[in-house]
């Protein structure tokens, strides 16, 4: 499953919207049945969005389902069990995870290999992070809303954030999987928002998710390389090729194995974007 830049939440509950959000730019869209639905609406949200996916022809489409704790989750999975056209469907994202458990009953449920991504939303997934990455082959998604109001920090002071969203970056790496940042609430900051997104990149996360077609292109814009990156992660690859040792100069500095490692990821995802 490739890492996306961004992804783009779109409420399952307004199927007039969802090839709207197709276009808006984003590297895959995200159909939301939870959240972004009322209960009284779930189950004409759960239809409208299956029946939509079964004539999609496209790519980096995925569905947010309800978490595997309720009756309205176990209704989109057995749904989405029974759907043949939900194989159309890139990716599923599966909420309030607290243990690899919550994404083995989803993908033991739906009867087939699936893309789970998990959405890590309280203190528990945070303490069980590591055991849940290794079964979100889809990626972590740090819903930081959801955890804020569970643990009482601070959703809008970045250091307050900084330890769960360093420990997922780790956890997802350890595991080899792509993480995402919570998206902004603030839709109209295009400044705040490229500012926070290029420290969640710094942090080692690959993407991030989206509330509003607005937020897409400077989110983009943050997670793709600049030609000045590209062009010096080239050279050491080239560099590292030549040497063929273990540790090499280049430009005045000593580079090992890990440095080309980062500079190979980099050149992998900018040609997969």
């Amino acid at each position: 499953m490739p890492a996306y830049r961004s992804l783009l939440f779109v409420p399952g509950s307004r199927a007039d919207r969802f090839g709207k959000a197709v276009a808006a730019g984003a590297d895959a869209v995200i159909i939301d049945l939870e959240d972004a639905v009322l209960p009284e609406d779930k189950t004409r949200a759960r239809s409208e969005t299956l029946t939509w996916v079964s004539n999609w022809r496209g790519a980096g489409l995925g569905i947010r389902i309800n978490s595997p704790r309720t009756a309205a989750g176990c209704a989109d999975i057995a749904a989405i069990a029974g759907s043949a056209g939900s194989q159309r469907a890139d990716f599923f994202v599966v909420p309030k995870v607290e243990t690899p458990v919550d994404l083995e009953i989803v993908r033991e449920a739906i009867g087939r290999k699936v893309n789970l991504i998990a959405i890590i939303e309280s203190g528990r997934a945070l303490a069980n992070v590591h055991a849940i990455a290794g079964e979100a082959n889809g990626g972590l998604l740090f819903g930081g809303v959801d955890y804020s109001a569970a643990t009482g920090a601070d959703l809008n002071d970045w250091d307050a954030l900084l330890t769960a969203r360093g420990l997922i970056a780790a956890a997802a790496g350890a595991a080899g999987v792509p993480a995402y940042d919570v998206p902004a609430l603030a839709a109209g900051d295009t400044e705040a928002l490229t500012a926070t997104t290029r420290k969640a990149k710094a942090l080692g996360f690959s993407g991030r998710a989206c509330i509003h077609p607005d937020q897409v292109p400077a989110v983009n814009a943050a997670f793709t390389p600049s030609p000045d990156e590209l062009t010096e992660a080239r050279a050491l690859v080239e560099a590292a090729q030549t040497a063929g040792t273990g540790a090499f100069l280049h430009k005045g500095k000593m580079i090992d194995r890990p440095v080309v490692l980062a500079a190979e990821r980099l050149l992998s995802r900018h040609r997969s974007s």
